[in-house]
């Protein structure tokens, strides 16, 4: 793989592909970036590495749509001290959030699906769901439930705002928390996401539609959705519309015998210190497509998708959405409520809100996801940077990579 950084103008030139699918790439000063800044990054990431917060990782920073900085550090498994590569393959877990909605937005854009339509014009399955009820009525045998007051709206499944939650260590309430695993929700059998919607139609929502935004399974039942909307399997729907035109060759649901021995360790570890010890490795589903949190991919392969929508929808001649749509998906779609706490939301993106005109944070700053593992990236259209760190360690974002990179990042904006 091509390494972007430190690289002579000339030398650099001459070696950036010329085949289709490649970002170009630039030296730092270039794109207005200090290239003595950026060198901070290398030596901090390798300190985590060396502190035991992290295996290693792959980090990559592209401004005006040119990669200046792609740094593989550490090991993509330790036991054999395999070394980190550029074309590692993560598991990105809910990265796969952003990408289930352009998706789906694609298919609003085409009129096969309205933001506004019921969720059950699709899944008739969920027509009898109901709500949590206090738990002052709830009996021995049932919990209390109530009535919606209206059907789901299929922005609020964009939104997060549905009602739909998570089980197990996730779960937003012990009650309905128990109740996912009874029903099985959560299990990791299933062998199709219709399968879940089936169980989800068994067990309350958390809360009224457009009530609160709850963190949950909304992307996943999205995914179900774009199967039935578009009459195909959710993994070819994203591959023809999404992955193909956009030569994200090492995205997918499921990882192959010939490219696993790519595939970067997940870790655990304690909170604050203690041995990264190897969890079970796992290659995916060839039939469960969750739209939450399924997918595996590359820094390269994720850096197209996030400068397509950088670039208004737009990636090397090749239109996925309209740039109104994109403009739609990372404006603050949930009002005066908030995501985790600090943010905003759009339809499949955290909102980092700036001040505007009246000194109220109502400008989007960037927009942004992550995933379990400690995958995590950023668009910042301001100042016309994609940001991407993928590692794989729990607990998530052990040791902030992120952050170091989001500072040495801000540090090397000259202009």
């Amino acid at each position: 793989m091509i390494r972007y950084h430190w690289l002579p103008a000339s030398l650099l030139l001459a070696a950036i592909p010329s085949e289709a699918g490649e970002l170009p790439g630039a030296e730092p000063g270039e794109v207005g970036l200090s290239a003595s800044k950026l060198a901070e990054l290398k030596p901090g990431l390798r300190k985590l590495v060396e502190d035991g917060k992290i295996a290693g990782g792959v980090a990559l920073i592209a401004r005006h749509g040119k990669v200046v900085f792609v740094d593989a550090f550490g090991e993509r498994d330790r036991a054999s001290h395999a070394p980190m590569r550029e074309d590692t393959i993560f598991a990105i877990a809910s990265m796969t959030k952003p990408v289930t909605c352009v998706a789906a937005m694609t298919l609003v854009e085409q009129g096969k699906l309205g933001l506004d339509d019921p969720v059950t014009k699709y899944l008739p399955e969920l027509k009898e769901l109901r709500v949590l009820g206090p738990a002052k009525d709830d009996t021995p045998e049932t919990l209390a439930t109530v009535p919606l007051t209206r059907p789901i709206k299929i922005r609020e499944l964009f939104s997060h705002t549905s009602g739909f939650a998570y089980g197990g260590i996730l779960s937003a309430d012990a009650r309905l928390g128990r109740a996912y695993e009874s029903a099985k929700v959560m299990d990791r059998r299933m062998k199709t996401i219709a399968e879940q919607v089936d169980r989800l139609a068994k067990v309350p929502l958390a809360h009224q539609p457009g009530e609160r935004w709850t963190y949950g399974l909304s992307h996943d039942v999205l995914g179900r959705v774009i199967e039935v909307a578009s009459g195909r399997s959710f993994d070819q729907y994203l591959q023809e519309t999404l992955f193909q035109p956009l030569d994200m060759r090492d995205t997918s649901f499921f990882v192959p015998a010939a490219k696993r021995d790519r595939m970067a360790t997940i870790y655990t570890t304690g909170l604050f210190t203690g041995p990264l010890t190897p969890l079970p490795r796992s290659f995916g589903s060839e039939t469960f497509f969750s739209g939450g949190g399924g997918l595996f991919s590359t820094a390269r392969d994720y850096a197209r998708f996030a400068q397509m929508l950088l670039s208004g929808g737009e990636l090397d001649g090749v239109r996925i959405l309209k740039a109104e749509s994109l403009a739609t998906m990372t404006s603050n779609q949930i009002g005066d409520l908030n995501a985790l706490i600090l943010y905003k939301y759009g339809l499949g993106f955290g909102l980092e809100m700036v001040d505007g005109p009246e000194g109220k944070k109502t400008r989007v700053g960037n927009y942004f996801w992550g995933g379990f593992f400690s995958t995590n990236f950023w668009v910042d259209p301001r100042k016309d940077v994609v940001a991407i760190i993928l590692t794989q360690v729990l607990p998530t974002n052990h040791g902030n990579p992120q952050r170091l990179l989001r500072q040495v990042i801000d540090r090397a904006i000259e202009k």
